[in-house]
């Protein structure tokens, strides 16, 4: 069954941080606030279940001992984000991994043996071919690290087994993100599990960095102050960029070579717009899915783009996209917080960085979605030793939680990689405002992918349209939904 809290001190400490998270995120008009590290430090609480920064332990038995080898099947292509052969790196991220996963070995009494296959967006029928071979020749894997989403396509074809009661996961551990919880989990049923404090996490959150120069020369005003007083829309941004495209390379042309407004990616990055306005394409209710794909909201928010899209000023183009920020020919950039890593090697540039805009002010918070490169567990369904998998990856998310999240987040996003106090409260405020959305993470499922048919709709208005696609699809969609809907029924 799973585990839940039972310490009374931690319960207490729970509630009392859930007021310190709430005070400090809410203005009077309940929208977030910029938090300093000097207010996050003064809450600091300290007890036995904690360590000296205040961060909880997990409640793994010190005697476990499973004297076995662990064989984990993961993603080839975006291994670097959960595993590292480097214990003597000069990078400190590759180092943290390293040792986080040598603790977790050497916590249990296991020793991991990794198995990588290819299986990114363009590959991941080759890595559900690895899984589903091993587990029908009947040596299933322990445990199973992939891109995000193709642990749901594992679950729809009945090869994952159900995480919800097992013996050592404690799902209301803060390593566990409720908000995927409350779309992953129905009826008592779980088949994928996404940790806080991975790094695939940490470095995929969708935001918009900004170039502070590029806005004090055409006086406009810095995003934090607007941030702050909840004008941070799609509005303001589509007036705060208007008239700003230069032909630079004065070729005539609308080229990757010219000065934008906005730049932004025309693959699965622009599902970062649509969240960031509050849409989604599913929700759960009373722990029953349902499909908002017949809401007349998705057709607004269509109307809405392709204006916002419609003009020199916004450059919409995957290859040049990031580039462009970095030569500073463009004003605004619609990216992920890894973006950061990289801009010290293209000079000093004085960016920002704050949350997907909101629809309008009324939008109650901000939105935070997640690229397609994060890292999701799941677990073959006739795993040999299901106590041993729950234990390994309580202690993976819980060693992550301390050793990798507080590193990243807090050192190199917070500190080392921005460039001025501001950007650490934007960097809270982002981070907590991260959402799933049920459908989209099953999306796999479908023939033709849904939220790939919507976007096609306002980067092509000429020539589709929502009502056509969705008529045209209604039928294969209703049944693939319902298809993962009976994956919780079973």
């Amino acid at each position: 069954m799973m585990r839940t809290v039972t310490n009374r001190t931690r319960v207490l400490l729970c509630l009392f941080a859930l007021l310190l998270v709430l005070a400090s995120c809410q203005t009077s008009g309940g929208q977030p606030q910029v938090t300093t590290n000097a207010q996050t430090e003064a809450t600091t609480v300290v007890t036995e279940n904690t360590d000296e920064n205040g961060l909880y332990y997990d409640e793994l038995p010190d005697s476990l001992d499973f004297n076995r080898t662990f064989k984990i099947l993961g993603c080839d292509g975006l291994k670097t984000q959960f595993w590292s052969n480097e214990p003597e790196s000069e990078n400190p991220i590759r180092r943290a991994i390293y040792e986080r996963n040598v603790t977790v070995e050497d916590r249990l009494g296991i020793e991991f043996e990794w198995e990588m296959v290819p299986g990114e967006w363009g590959e991941r029928e080759v890595f559900l071919t690895a899984l589903q071979t091993a587990c029908d020749g009947g040596t299933p894997h322990d445990g199973v690290i992939a891109y995000n989403l193709v642990p749901p396509v594992v679950a729809v074809r009945g090869y994952a087994a159900n995480l919800y009661d097992t013996e050592y996961l404690d799902l209301t551990a803060p390593w566990w993100p409720s908000v995927y919880l409350n779309e992953l989990l129905v009826n008592d049923q779980i088949y994928c599990l996404v940790e806080n404090n991975d790094f695939g996490v940490l470095r995929n959150m969708m935001a918009i960095f900004f170039n502070n120069d590029r806005l004090e020369d055409r006086n406009l005003e810095s995003p934090y102050d607007l941030v702050a007083r909840n004008e941070w829309t799609m509005d303001k941004l589509s007036e705060m960029v208007k008239d700003t495209y230069e032909d630079l390379d004065n070729d005539q042309k609308v080229s990757g070579g010219d000065i934008y407004g906005v730049c932004t990616a025309t693959s699965s990055k622009m599902d970062a717009w649509f969240y960031g306005c509050g849409y989604r394409f599913s929700e759960v209710r009373d722990g029953q899915a349902v499909s908002l794909l017949t809401d007349p909201g998705l057709n607004d928010f269509v109307d809405m783009m392709v204006k916002f899209l419609d003009t020199k000023d916004v450059y919409m183009y995957d290859p040049q996209q990031s580039l462009m920020f970095y030569e500073q020919r463009a004003y605004f950039y619609a990216g992920i917080t890894m973006m950061c890593e990289f801009s010290q090697s293209y000079g000093e540039i004085n960016f920002g960085v704050v949350p997907m805009p909101k629809l309008n002010s009324e939008q109650e918070r901000y939105y935070t979605h997640l690229s397609n490169t994060h890292d999701t567990w799941c677990v073959p369904y006739n795993v040999k030793d299901l106590d041993c998998t729950s234990a390994v990856m309580e202690c993976m998310a819980s060693e992550s939680y301390r050793q990798i999240g507080p590193l990243y987040f807090e050192t190199y996003l917070k500190l080392r990689y921005a460039p001025d106090e501001r950007l650490a409260g934007m960097y809270d405020i982002i981070r907590e405002s991260i959402t799933f959305d049920f459908m989209y993470l099953f999306s796999c499922v479908y023939t033709k992918n849904p939220k790939d048919q919507y976007k096609l709709c306002y980067q092509q208005p000429q020539t589709y349209q929502w009502a056509s696609i969705h008529a045209q699809y209604k039928s294969a969609w209703d049944a693939a939904f319902q298809q993962i809907v009976d994956t919780y029924a079973k």
